[in-house]
């Protein structure tokens, strides 16, 4: 799905025009959402653009970045690049009920970037929500943004949009919050290049 630059700047304009007649009290902070909004927009445009003409990874550069262990449970199973023409990876890592599984979708090529669409406009936002399913919250592990769930079962997913262009899910069974850091750490995103 395409979405038209052009479509963007002429709603802008319009919601611009039509906050300013009829209230001269509007304060400056509804100015600076819309121009945030604005750049919110651009930046995700300008991403897509690039994104679609990089080449996904290959099999041979996933499986080198693959952590053997991870929070030491070996890797148990793999799968790469099951889609022909979309980079991505599921591994899981587990010792008994408690595992790690980790999913990876390279935004590079036409399918790339639009798989991974919601993990960029999810990457803008700011979540605090809480149910009778768990929260949500977005956070900081590792110096990385992250939207972090805790289900009330006790497992934890975390997701992110890594180094615009990588989405990242990691749902974890048997492991603690303070372990999650470390998680992270380990799994040497920097790595996927």
């Amino acid at each position: 799905m395409k979405i038209n630059t052009s479509y963007f700047i002429i709603l802008i304009s319009l919601l611009l025009i039509s906050c300013g007649g009829k209230e001269g009290n509007k304060t400056e902070p509804e100015t600076s959402s819309t121009i945030d909004l604005v750049e919110t927009v651009k930046d995700m445009q300008e991403n897509r653009g690039t994104l679609v003409n990089e080449t996904p990874l290959t099999k041979e550069e996933f499986a080198a970045w693959l952590p053997e262990t991870l929070l030491g449970m070996p890797l148990s199973s793999s799968t790469i690049n099951m889609i022909p023409g979309l980079g991505s990876c599921g591994v899981t890592y587990n010792i008994n009920n408690r595992r790690v599984r980790v999913m990876v979708i390279d935004g590079a090529g036409e399918k790339g970037n639009n798989a991974v669409n919601t993990y960029r406009m999810s990457s803008t936002m700011e979540y605090d929500e809480k149910g009778s399913w768990g929260s949500t919250k977005t956070t900081t592990l590792n110096g990385l943004k992250v939207k972090e769930s805790v289900l009330t079962n006790g497992k934890y997913n975390l997701s992110m949009f890594y180094d615009s262009r990588f989405a990242v899910d990691v749902e974890t069974y048997e492991v603690g919050h303070e372990e999650l850091q470390q998680i992270i750490k380990e799994l040497n995103l920097e790595q996927l290049k």
